[in-house]
């Protein structure tokens, strides 16, 4: 007769090594489902089965919490590099470290838009095929013939479509256009407009950040399609980095310069409806793009390396205290106009 411990120990053989459900394991040995959880319980209790969680390698767990924490994330992956490699070397090694997070993503989600940017290719380029063939796989900004290919819009959409076994939903037209007439004149082109109609089914986007202050990381920018007149006009009007193709300010609202009008690209009101906004951003530089990113609401969603989500942080902490000191100056001065209007009162 088998004692107790011979049943805990074989519970759990079949529990964790065969992978049987408990209803089958006690059909198999003669005892109640609920017995079977008890030994279950009972064999991790006293230390037979030891359940390790283990983080994949790289990640940082701490920073992930407090930027999931401190800007209401959905889910966030930051890996942990080295202070002294490339900023090419970080953006590598991040891309090759999210391949599985990717892969959940991507799983979980049906119809998904891509963006265009180097970070953005490098992680799709890192990804192994998956056999997604009920995917749709949706390009969301015009592309850039000034971009190397394998960064514009176009090529990042379908070497995704490429990996998942599907064949793409291209956008035929470019990202900016020389002005707001001929940007009219294209959205009434019948294929363009078919390519916006699956904006609204859109459950997953996945989207570089590019970044104007304090230097310029954007691709928008040193692809030459923004002009040096129009680089002045994004700065004076506050732009500190792009999503979407759109600019925007420190608050995530777009700055809406002459250029805005000639962008073609995902509406924003599509972008407010997409589950998961996926933005992928490496090196510290990239802090107030980033912010301002999550704080528009433009990506909820985060993959991005630790010295950028330390970056972050600090700007975030930093941020607040600013704000916090001119809600004190503005209480003040109300009750110092409140006091004086009292003592003209009593006069």
């Amino acid at each position: 007769m088998a004692t107790p411990y011979d049943l805990m120990m074989r519970v759990s053989h079949h529990y964790y090594r065969s992978h049987l459900t408990m209803a089958e394991i006690g059909n198999r040995l003669g005892i109640s489902r609920h017995r079977v959880g008890r030994l279950l319980k009972a064999a991790v209790a006293t230390g037979m089965v030891n359940i390790e969680i283990r983080a994949p390698t790289g990640e940082n767990l701490d920073l992930r919490k407090a930027l999931e924490k401190t800007f209401k994330l959905k889910a966030a992956l930051i890996v942990d590099v080295p202070p002294d490699i490339s900023p090419d070397q970080i953006k590598q090694m991040t891309c090759r470290a999210a391949v599985p997070f990717l892969k959940d993503m991507l799983s979980a989600h049906r119809t998904i838009g891509v963006g265009w940017g180097s970070t953005t290719f490098e992680l799709i380029n890192a990804l192994e095929a998956l056999d997604l063939s009920n995917t749709k796989v949706v390009q969301i900004t015009g592309g850039n013939k000034r971009l190397s290919m394998r960064f514009d819009c176009h090529e990042v959409t379908r070497r995704l479509a490429q990996k998942l076994h599907v064949q793409p939903i291209l956008l035929h037209a470019p990202g900016i256009v020389d002005n707001k007439r001929t940007r009219e004149l294209l959205m009434r082109d019948s294929n363009i407009r078919d390519t916006f109609k699956y904006y609204g089914e859109l459950d997953l986007a996945i989207v570089g950040i590019g970044a104007i202050r304090p230097a310029i990381q954007s691709m928008l920018i040193t692809s030459g399609y923004i002009s040096g007149t129009e680089l002045r006009s994004l700065k004076v009007a506050g732009a500190v980095g792009d999503v979407f193709s759109y600019f925007i300010d420190d608050d995530g609202q777009i700055v809406r310069t002459e250029l805005y009008d000639r962008l073609i690209t995902i509406g924003l009101a599509d972008v407010r409806h997409i589950p998961t906004t996926l933005g992928v951003a490496t090196g510290a530089a990239k802090a107030r793009a980033v912010a301002a990113a999550v704080r528009g609401a433009f990506i909820n969603t985060l993959i991005a390396d630790s010295s950028l989500a330390r970056a972050v942080l600090a700007l975030q902490l930093k941020t607040g205290k600013v704000r916090a000191a001119s809600k004190a100056r503005i209480a003040l001065a109300s009750r110092e106009s409140k006091a004086k209007k009292t003592a003209e009162a009593c006069d």
